[in-house]
């Protein structure tokens, strides 16, 4: 049985494999071919006519991932605040329609006194000025995500011009 001391290495490849070219191949091969920026495309059809890659395609290649990466993580964020808004306006339309029957139930206050032995009053008076609040807050934070996601959304744009996504806006 050999010794594993003395066992020499694999020999290692003489050439050095750029960067992310793993990631790049990856992200080509594996991407809906519209949803990758234009320096990712141009380099699909570089991948495909060349054995290697030059310095400058490899460069390409590194600043198309980074903008792929960037796409992909201003998409992300776009879909976050879309969802807040949309869980914000479901929020203040329910809050609404509680504060509606917390006022009927105000109103009801003596009565529900009267069958059931226990004062609602301060628990409703309570309840409605906390869902008052949460009413005064809601459009102003909704309108802020908006703000945001518009802002989000114009920077898109300018990204989407710059390396050939509008199609994806």
């Amino acid at each position: 049985m050999e010794n594993l001391s003395t066992l020499s290495p694999s020999p290692l490849p003489t050439q050095q494999i750029p960067p992310g070219l793993f990631e790049a191949q990856s992200l080509i091969c594996n991407h809906d071919f519209r949803n990758l920026v234009a320096p990712l495309r141009q380099a699909k059809s570089v991948l495909a006519q060349e054995q290697s890659l030059s310095a400058q395609n490899v460069r390409e290649l590194q600043i198309g991932l980074l903008l792929q990466d960037e796409w992909e993580a201003l998409s992300a964020q776009r879909e976050f605040l879309k969802n807040d808004v949309q869980r914000g306006r479901d929020c203040l339309q329910q809050v609404r329609c509680e504060l509606n029957t917390l006022r009927t139930q105000l109103h009801d206050w003596a009565a529900y006194e009267r069958i059931c032995g226990r004062n609602p009053l301060p628990d409703l008076v309570q309840a409605l000025v906390v869902k008052e609040r949460m009413e005064q807050f809601l459009p102003t934070w909704i309108k802020s995500q908006e703000e945001q996601v518009a802002a989000l959304t114009k920077k898109m744009e300018t990204c989407a011009q710059n390396n050939g996504l509008g199609h994806l806006l």
